[in-house]
């Protein structure tokens, strides 16, 4: 969604007057930002901690199309299609990369534990920025510690955690960096472009709900230079920035375009 203040006017104060509805202020119909609107609008900044400049910027956006408690482990279509008008792309963009990435509304594989794939390779490169050399843990620990990728490791569902454990037990910052998590599979070293301070700030925002999975992942696409790509819905572009230099090699970008063309039905 654009800024939009005082003054602006068009299809936006409209949506922006329905999420104010929705969010229990009283506000009147119409395009135009008004006086009266920019009132409410602070007040509602106020009331949610942001700046009170009156501005409809990204963080206000944020908060009033994916704000509000949630405890749903499960998207629903609105919530869909509100990170979509946050991200001003196509709803069936979004959820593209969210079947690919997980294939999966739930984004959770047990209560409070997020779903997980413990990348061995980026511990070992998680380690040596820490100062802690992998080589001297890696003999018996094989299993997740490695310098180059490799997929035979994987154990998928609620057995990557037995993984991550393992991992913790050298260095739980390292570990939670290493793993990608999520309905979206935001990796944990992501954590900043993601809004949070640390990644077990990060962790404990994605054990939260489906919701904020979802609030993740769209701060992430916005904040990692990701946007435009979504939005053209350049595949390639996108993939090569969101999973990698080699993704051809999961052919990333061949999934994402089929998985767009069936939610563009």
């Amino acid at each position: 969604m654009k800024t939009v203040k005082q003054g602006d006017s068009g299809e936006e104060i409209a949506i922006l007057n329905n999420a104010l509805t929705q969010a229990g202020y009283s506000v009147k119909e119409g395009m135009t930002f008004t006086p009266a609107l920019r009132e409410t609008v602070v007040a509602f900044q106020q009331q949610r901690g942001l700046e009170p400049d009156g501005i409809v910027g990204y963080h206000t956006w944020e908060a009033l199309l994916l704000g509000g408690e949630s405890e749903a482990t499960e998207l629903a279509d609105e919530d869909f299609s509100r990170g979509a008008l946050l991200l001003d792309c196509e709803t069936a963009a979004l959820r593209a990369v969210q079947e690919v990435e997980s294939g999966s509304r739930h984004g959770f594989v047990a209560p409070g534990k997020p779903t997980i794939l413990f990348e061995g390779h980026i511990f070992w490169a998680q380690l040596k920025k820490r100062g802690i050399d992998p080589v001297q843990y890696a003999a018996q620990n094989g299993d997740i510690l490695y310098p180059q990728w490799e997929k035979s490791h994987y154990r998928g569902g609620l057995k990557e955690y037995d993984r991550l454990e393992k991992a913790r037990a050298i260095d739980r910052e390292a570990a939670d960096a290493s793993a990608s998590w999520g309905m979206f599979q935001v990796m944990g070293f992501n954590f900043a472009a993601c809004g949070e301070k640390s990644v077990a700030s990060f962790v404990a925002a994605m054990q939260q709900s489906a919701r904020s999975q979802l609030k993740l992942f769209v701060r992430f696409i916005h904040q990692g230079g990701m946007l435009l790509a979504l939005q053209r819905k350049n595949w390639p572009a996108f993939a090569r920035l969101y999973n990698g230099p080699r993704y051809a090699e999961n052919r990333y970008d061949v999934k994402l375009a089929k998985a767009y063309a069936k939610y563009a039905r």
